[in-house]
């Protein structure tokens, strides 16, 4: 709670940007808790007696014994330590808060200190700071993890566990705030470097004063926008990219204004289709009225507006922390089927992006790009500035619920696609590959692959968890594991080999593959991929009914 309280206050004095955030934090180590916290009056002896009879009363769940069973020998000696004498105190450890206060300061003085030893800008709230934090090498990125993974901690610790639930209710007035922000534009119409007052800003707008007021002062709780003086509006970094960035407008819209009711829906879904892997009975279906009449994908293909949007923020989510698609550009090896001049087929790929990134990198493969009429019609011609790339990648109009025409290509490949199906869709993708296949035919899915519960870091196990259950809101679909995966190929046809699952550093996505055997009914040592060393083994694009252009 400190440490928000620190960022509160610099964030409310520009004139204090002279001093670091970062290091105001971590010099808080200097300090024990007992001196932040008041101290009490002197209690009375009644009231000591009454302590001496709750301590007595719980010693049993607030001490942890050091002794060891009588039967227990270490090292093949006999315990001969006596039993601890009753009035001896267990040894003073340090609160978990203190641990957690000790970890933010030791991880953010080590952030720092690269930062200023590499001359990067630190992360600021201003307005005119910079949008994203630079990229890190993986110790320094490490820090940076452990400083959020910690302060939420730390946070729910404050809070303590029943204000915590009670609050964490009310997130989705978060979502409610931003939403109107973002859908009446508020932000651009608050000048960039300047200020604006609350009764000029309401003449913009068709939002009366009470309405404006109550929104902005509450997104302000989120550190968007700011008011430096009563009823004067200005911009904090976050507002100022809603102001500008349109694919980001673009997120918000479309999980805000599709997400956010379909989410709200589910439990209605769920409680008259609990089986849950029908298309047209999700929450989105119950939100907005097209329960066993339409897919979602089929919705925002009559509406060009949302349609648009759609690929707006499916744009911003390619280009943000983790989902870049140079990670498969660096992980994944083309090099033999390169250097005879293989083909790669980009089922479901847009306008290709993806397949345009490979081609730059790997001269002689050609591509061949799939998807719906309407999406390979909208495409930009050329598709990139450099003729010898655009002239190896070709669009074509393929549905991937029908059979595959391309016939022996050397990869097919899938980018957020069999995360958008639930298991009978995504099996039947699978199947309609089969009589294009030629033995050797590799199978490369790039999706989320789900870990174990614990073995993700906090901040993506978020994200990943999260992206599920956007996937059951809106498609009654799901993020799967690599038993799932295998699953799905071993349904699909058993001659698939199943090869197994890659994750390239620093990406949240893995890389899933298999490779045609039509001699093998189990699972062998196919020849898969090779994997770019820059990478950690652990065991897309949009439904093509709407057109999504992401470059």
């Amino acid at each position: 709670m400190l440490v928000l309280l620190y960022l509160k206050r610099f964030s409310r004095h520009p004139q204090n940007t002279n001093v670091s955030v970062l290091t105001t934090i971590a010099k808080m180590n200097k300090f024990k808790f007992s001196n932040w916290l008041g101290t009490s009056p002197s209690p009375t002896a009644a009231e000591v007696e009454q302590k001496k009879q709750n301590r007595r009363s719980f010693t049993p769940f607030i001490t942890r014994s050091t002794a060891k069973p009588r039967d227990e020998v270490p090292n093949g000696a006999p315990i001969s330590k006596p039993a601890p004498v009753a009035s001896e105190k267990p040894a003073h450890t340090p609160s978990r808060l203190t641990e957690l206060a000790k970890k933010i300061a030791s991880e953010t003085e080590k952030l720092e200190r690269y930062m200023q030893e590499n001359n990067l800008p630190m992360p600021t709230l201003d307005p005119n700071g910079p949008s994203d934090f630079p990229r890190l090498p993986e110790d320094i990125q490490k820090s940076r993890m452990e400083i959020i993974f910690a302060t939420r901690e730390l946070e729910a610790l404050a809070h303590g566990p029943r204000e915590d639930v009670r609050w964490k209710t009310w997130s989705f007035q978060d979502s409610l705030s931003l939403q109107l922000v973002n859908h009446f534009g508020i932000a651009k119409l608050v000048p960039i470097n300047g200020t604006i007052t609350l009764a000029e800003l309401q003449t913009k707008t068709s939002l009366d004063p009470v309405n404006l007021a109550r929104v902005l002062r509450h997104v302000m709780t989120n550190r968007i926008f700011r008011e430096p003086s009563h009823g004067v509006i200005a911009h904090t970094a976050a507002s100022r990219l809603l102001a500008e960035d349109q694919a980001l407008q673009d997120w918000v819209g479309y999980n805000l204004e599709d997400n956010f009711p379909a989410s709200a829906h589910v439990l209605q879904a769920l409680k008259a289709y609990p089986e849950a892997t029908s298309l047209t009975r999700t929450g989105f279906n119950f939100a907005f009225d097209t329960v066993d009449k339409e897919p979602m994908f089929v919705t925002f293909g009559k509406d060009p507006p949302r349609a648009k949007r759609f690929g707006g923020a499916m744009l911003s989510l390619t280009g943000g922390e983790g989902y870049e698609v140079r990670h498969l550009v660096d992980s994944y090896d083309f090099e033999e089927i390169d250097a005879r001049g293989g083909t790669m087929v980009d089922i479901g790929g847009s306008h290709g992006f993806v397949s345009i990134d490979l081609a730059k990198k790997w001269k002689n493969m050609k591509f061949v790009v799939q998807d719906l009429p309407k999406t390979v019609d909208s495409a930009p011609s050329p598709l990139c500035d450099d003729a010898q790339v655009a002239e190896r990648v070709q669009l074509m109009a393929h549905d991937f619920f029908k059979e595959q025409t391309v016939k022996d290509a050397d990869v097919y490949f899938f980018r957020w696609i069999m995360h958008n199906y639930s298991t009978p869709y995504a099996i039947s993708i699978l199947k309609n590959l089969v009589p294009a296949l030629k033995p050797g035919a590799r199978v490369v899915i790039k999706d989320h692959c789900l870990r174990e519960a614990g073995q993700e870091t906090p901040w993506d196990e978020r994200i990943i968890r999260s992206m599920d259950m956007v996937m059951l809101a809106v498609l009654n679909a799901q993020e799967r594991n690599e038993d799932e995966y295998r699953e799905l190929f071993r349904a699909a046809d058993e001659r698939f080999v199943f090869k197994g699952v890659m994750r390239p550093r620093g990406c949240r996505m893995s890389i899933i593959e298999a490779v045609w055997d039509p001699e093998s009914e189990s699972e062998g040592e196919g020849e898969g991929g090779r994997i770019e060393a820059d990478a950690q083994t652990d065991a897309g694009s949009a439904d093509s009914a709407v057109v999504v252009e992401v470059k």
